[in-house]
């Protein structure tokens, strides 16, 4: 199908509230959203990217290349951002000495010209574009967990952007551990990064473990990891503050700011252990009318970061949910410069994938065809 723009008259005006009228660099008081949808040309192919969402996607951070990891047909699907076209599609070896590893379930990037393919069992492929093997690593060796190893199993976070250092959570179920553990892959050292404002993240947390102990099932607030340039951001969805990794003196900043819309956290309390899944999804349902808070992108042309928030309306039988969504706009200095409701027009949970040209792009399944809303903000 050929790509193409269809056009929405939508402008809203917005008013930041709580700012008393002052204004900043980058000040955002007052300002209005415009929105198209761009289709992506799919060469005639059946792009699995289209159902995906979100889990198999990366983009390069020159934002020129998408790439979407379609584990179940085992095929790289290559996109331009620049004409909004499938760019090629690569059929995945994943099993053998050029395989990327049976058990891979999700892509990300690193740097420029390398992927990679993550495994729900803590093996990690680096390939080239083409998913050409040129690196693995492994979260189980020895090295990484000595000494730490009562903290939990390692998860994957994320890669400084040269590759060198490997971020990973500690996996524990029945008492969450927000803290990072940093591994040096060139000297094999490691260190444990503190993050004591999270400990509340616990409060949030739903288990239910299966009579005989036969297995768990769980409920929490994320871990996100988000690279800016050489710097790091460790956030999680249950609150709008953040840590802040700077790399040029390697200090560790704690940010806050204060929206006017929304609670800052969520604040309510919850049972942490139930005897059922429907009393987990119960909980977890009721924990989803609290605000949530969702990754920061930053917008290279006009210097500001944008994060969107959302929370689920009251649950009604036979009905689809409904959100109450927002965005919140940030400066290069992390000051809330913008924020307002945009659920008249995005009312369920906010997917935007990434930032170009000074739009945001977010992810729309349009008749099973890969399609993004884009937003401008003026």
């Amino acid at each position: 199908m050929k790509k193409l723009i269809f056009a929405i008259a939508v402008l809203l005006l917005a008013s930041c509230g709580g700012n008393d009228g002052k204004k900043s660099k980058n000040s955002y008081s007052d300002f209005t959203i415009s929105m198209d949808t761009v289709m992506v040309d799919s060469q005639d192919e059946i792009l699995m990217a289209a159902a995906t969402g979100s889990s198999g996607i990366a983009v390069l951070s020159n934002q020129k290349l998408l790439f979407n990891w379609d584990a179940k047909g085992a095929n790289l699907e290559v996109i331009d951002l620049e004409k909004m076209e499938l760019s090629e599609k690569i059929k995945v070896e994943k099993e053998g000495p050029e395989g990327v590893g049976e058990n891979a379930y999700m892509i990300r990037t690193l740097g420029e010209d390398r992927l990679v393919f993550l495994g729900w069992d803590g093996k990690i492929t680096i390939t080239d574009f083409q998913a050409k093997v040129m690196e693995r690593i492994s979260l189980r060796e020895d090295w990484m967990s000595e000494g730490i190893d009562e903290r939990g199993q390692l998860n994957f976070l994320g890669f400084s952007k040269d590759g060198k250092k490997l971020y990973s959570t500690f996996m524990a179920w029945k008492k969450l551990d927000s803290d990072i553990l940093e591994l040096d892959l060139e000297q094999k050292i490691k260190r444990v990064i503190q993050l004591p404002k999270f400990e509340d993240r616990d409060k949030f947390r739903v288990t239910w473990e299966i009579e005989g102990g036969r297995g768990m099932s769980a409920t929490f607030p994320s871990q996100d990891f988000t690279l800016w340039d050489e710097d790091i951001f460790f956030a999680s969805n249950y609150t709008n503050s953040f840590y802040h990794l700077r790399n040029e003196d390697d200090t560790l900043i704690f940010r806050q700011y204060e929206n006017a819309l929304t609670p800052n956290s969520k604040s309510g309390s919850y049972q942490n252990n139930v005897e059922s899944q429907e009393e987990l999804m119960k909980v977890a349902n009721q924990m989803s009318e609290e605000i949530n808070f969702g990754r920061l992108f930053w917008d290279d042309i006009n210097e500001v970061f944008y994060r969107f928030s959302y929370k689920s309306l009251p649950r009604i039988d036979g009905e689809e949910v409904r959100y109450k969504t927002y965005l919140s706009i940030l400066n290069r200095n992390f000051e809330l410069v913008g924020e307002k409701e945009t659920s008249d027009f995005i009312s369920k949970i906010p997917n935007p994938q990434f930032v170009k040209d000074g739009k945001i792009y977010l992810f729309l399944n349009l008749d099973d065809e890969l399609a993004y809303v884009r937003l401008s903000i003026n």
